[in-house]
Parts: C-alpha cells; structure tokens; sequence
C-alpha cells in the first residue's frame, strides 16, 4: 500500500446485506482514484471469470440432432436444451471438473430441476427450475447430462473442437454454450469525500453484487475476483529489481502505526472529526483552518457566523455535539 495511508487512514471494508441475494461493499480510506481502479478490475473479473459449475452438454437417448422432436415430449429438443442451460452447481473441489450424470424419466408429467438425482459433491443453485413435460404414458426419457465446472465462456465452437480431441466423447452429445456466472448484476460507485481532520480528500468504493441464488454469498464470488486479481498483480514484482520502498507500508505496520496515533491524539488533542458532525458542517470547518476541538472550544458564536459556510444550524449542532462531551464555545 502507498504510504499516503497513514494520514488517511488504514483501509477499511463494511460489508451489508441489502436482500437475500444482495450484498454491498464499502471500502473506505482509499487514496484518491483507487476506487475505480479497484471497482473497475473486480467488476470485470466477476463478470467474465465467475468460477461455478454448468451445463455443457445433453445426450437424450434416440435423439441424433438438435432439431429432433420427441413423440410424448411436449418440448421440441431445443427447448429442452436451453431449459437445461440455465442450471448452475456447485461442484466440490475434490469432485472431478467434469462429470457425466445419468437421468431416467418416465410417466405422464411435468418434471423441472428438483427431479434431477445428482451424486455426492454437486449441489444444484437453482431448484423448481421447468424443463419438459412428458404427456404419453409409455414415454421413458433417458438423459445423460454433462455438468462442467469452469469459468468464462464456452463457445459451441470450442466445444466441438476440444471433444474431437477426447476419444472418450460421445458423437451424440448435444453441445450446449454457457457462461458459468452466477450473478445477476454487478455495480460499483466511487465517492471522492473528506472525512478526516487533515483536510485530505480519499475514496469511497461502493460495490454492490446480486447474486442469482440464495444457496451463494455474494462474498464468495467477489473473494474469488479478489484472488485472481492479486495473482496477476504479482506478476510484476521481480525479484532482481530494485525499487525505492520507502514510500509503501505493510498492512500490519500500518494498523501499528494508526493505533498509536490514536492513542497520542487522545492524550494530546482531540480532532474535529471526533464530533459527531454532520459532512458539510465539519467540511466548513476544516476549510476555515479549525482541525481540533480545542480550537473550536476558542471560538465565539458571532466569529463562526463570520465564516464561510457556517450558519446557525451549524452553530446549533456545534454547540449539541460539544454539549455531548462536556465542552462548550468561548463565552
């Protein structure tokens, strides 16, 4: 981290829930632009690097292309293909990144996701989602389901292209494109604001991420941007480079240092930030040179008013927040 963290603070992240699925990141103290740099990787990553598993293929038995029609299937293939699609899992990383799971369904009926029996270490995201509906009694339907954990994007091309490699894959596979995302939407907002006594202006993140499924912690996908993006970063630390360290400081230093400002500061003088203030009333005060308590407690009622950007709501909270800690304006 840069050096400039010890006079605005170490960073700190807030995590709230907005909804089930929602959640908002709040990463304050950053210096001024890292927030959209920060927000602006992570988003991307999440976007296009979501690590979850899929579906990437379907073989119905008697079925040769996409464009079939099964008798007693209410669906065309096409259809059933793309129900199939928007399925996600989670596959456990002990379990195999490809996995082959075989479905037999029979009798009159409609049959969605919650239908599917899946082995131990693949849990289904997205339960009751609609996939056919069998309408003659001595239909069976036998289905071999392809469930691939990856990220990115595979392309119908690229699939043809890697199974033509693998003499394990079967030529009836009907090859299904997807994504592997799990999220709904991702949104990041950058505030410039002063929230501390020195006047310094800082970043403000705010990420917020909806994830599709209940069963998944928005926590956990943005946990896994974070890794990737870490990683690449290290690619440019050389270690037969020599670069001028003195203006970067280590996480823990940092935490070392910010405690024992603080407790100096409670001994020696209390910063106005202290009060609890509002934004633009403190603002009008850092900017007219008042930093401490104790130089706000020197002031007159009548000098305030002189001041630019003080009024008397100002002075009114001013005087409430001092009353708060036993301290008062000069006469």
């Amino acid at each position: 981290m840069l050096d400039i963290q010890k006079l605005i603070g170490s960073p700190k992240i807030i995590v709230s829930n907005v909804d089930d699925k929602t959640t908002k990141f709040e990463v304050k103290y950053l210096p001024r632009w890292f927030g959209h740099t920060l927000g602006n990787a992570l988003r991307r990553i999440i976007l296009g690097y979501s690590m979850w598993g899929a579906i990437t293929g379907l073989k119905i038995k008697g079925v040769a292309h996409e464009y079939c029609v099964v008798d007693g299937v209410k669906e065309n293939v096409i259809n059933i293909m793309l129900n199939f699609k928007t399925l996600r899992f989670k596959v456990d990383e002990r379990s195999e990144n490809i996995q082959r799971v075989s479905q037999r369904f029979s009798g009159v009926g409609t049959y969605s996701s919650s239908n599917i029996k899946l082995p131990s270490g693949i849990e289904l995201l997205n339960e009751d989602v609609y996939l056919f509906s069998i309408t003659d009694p001595s239909v069976e339907l036998n289905i071999d389901i392809r469930i691939e954990k990856w990220y990115g994007y595979y392309s119908v091309d690229y699939l043809r292209s890697r199974d033509k490699k693998d003499e394990d894959t079967d030529v009836n596979m009907l090859l299904i494109d997807n994504d592997f995302k799990l999220v709904e939407y991702i949104k990041y907002d950058v505030q410039e604001v002063i929230e501390d006594f020195t006047g310094s202006t800082k970043d403000l993140l705010v990420l917020e991420i909806k994830s599709g499924f209940n069963k998944i912690e928005p926590k956990e996908i943005v946990m896994f941007a974070g890794e990737v993006l870490a990683s690449y970063a290290k690619l440019f630390v050389f270690d037969t480079i020599y670069i001028d360290r003195s203006f970067l400081i280590d996480m823990e230093d940092l935490e070392k240092i910010q405690e024992k400002y603080h407790e100096e500061a409670s001994v020696k003088t209390m910063p106005i930030d202290a009060l609890p203030l509002s934004e633009r009333t403190r603002n009008a005060l850092i900017k007219n040179n008042i930093l401490y308590v104790e130089d706000l407690e020197k002031k007159k009622k009548g000098e305030l008013l002189l001041m630019k950007g003080v009024g008397r709501k100002a002075i009114e909270e001013i005087n409430s927040a001092l009353g708060n800690i036993d301290k008062s304006l000069l006469g």
